[in-house]
C-alpha cells in the first residue's frame, strides 16, 4: 500500500509542476521536466518517510518505548 500512495503522490506531483509549467511556458520544456522529475522524487520520498514515522508511533504506542 506503501508504495501504491508513494507512486501516486510521485506521479501526480510530476504532471501538475511539468503541465504547469509547459501550459504557462516559463522554463524550457527540458529543464520543466528536470524540476518535476526532483520534485516527484522528493515527494515521493515525503509520503513515505511519513507512512514509517505513522507506523513506529503506533509500535510505540501499542509496545512502549524501547
Amino acid at each position: 500500500m506503501v508504495k501504491a500512495f508513494r507512486n501516486t503522490v510521485m506521479v501526480l506531483t510530476f504532471v501538475v509542476v511539468a503541465g504547469s509549467n509547459i501550459i504557462w511556458s516559463l522554463l524550457d520544456d527540458y529543464v520543466a521536466c528536470g524540476l518535476a522529475l526532483a520534485a516527484s522524487v522528493t515527494a515521493g520520498f515525503c509520503a513515505e518517510r511519513a507512512f514509517i514515522k505513522r507506523s513506529h508511533r503506533e509500535m510505540i504506542r501499542q509496545h512502549g518505548a524501547d
